[in-house]
């Protein structure tokens, strides 16, 4: 695990903010990557002996870089709200399908894609050949929905 420097959070944030057409996005946190993924975790806890610790325990898994930047659920939700392009509306069924962890119809899109329902975020999918994926882990899914 390692901390992130200025300039490797900087690029991180403005692909970000290209990707998705956010003007302005500033995350106050330290970032931690661990293998492909990136954490985040108040700049309170970044003098701590990380070698010790799990990450995955402290910080707030944001992203996963290793096929480009696919957000996570709590990193759509952060971003989100500030984002202009790239962004899939789900209708009342199609929100239903995406908690049981359903890949979605679409059409002509290609590459990751905010999933929003009305006013909130539930992730990314990644579009292709009409279809955007699922990347609800199991464990989040709803057996009911």
């Amino acid at each position: 695990m390692k901390l992130l420097n200025k300039k490797q959070v900087s690029h991180i944030l403005n692909e970000l903010k290209g990707y998705y057409g956010i003007k302005e996005l500033d995350i106050d946190y330290s970032f931690f990557q661990n293998k492909d993924k990136i954490y985040l975790i108040s700049k309170e806890f970044r003098n701590l002996n990380t070698k010790d610790l799990r990450i995955n325990n402290i910080g707030l898994y944001f992203l996963d870089i290793e096929k480009g930047l696919r957000l996570s659920i709590e990193g759509s939700q952060i971003i989100g709200k500030k984002a202009t392009k790239n962004i899939h509306e789900l209708n009342d069924q199609e929100i239903r399908e995406w908690l049981r962890g359903y890949d979605l119809e679409c059409n002509n899109v290609q590459g990751y894609r905010l999933i929003k329902y009305k006013d909130d975020f539930y992730g990314v999918g990644f579009a292709s050949n009409n279809k955007i994926k699922n990347f609800v882990p199991k464990s989040r899914r709803l057996k009911n929905a």
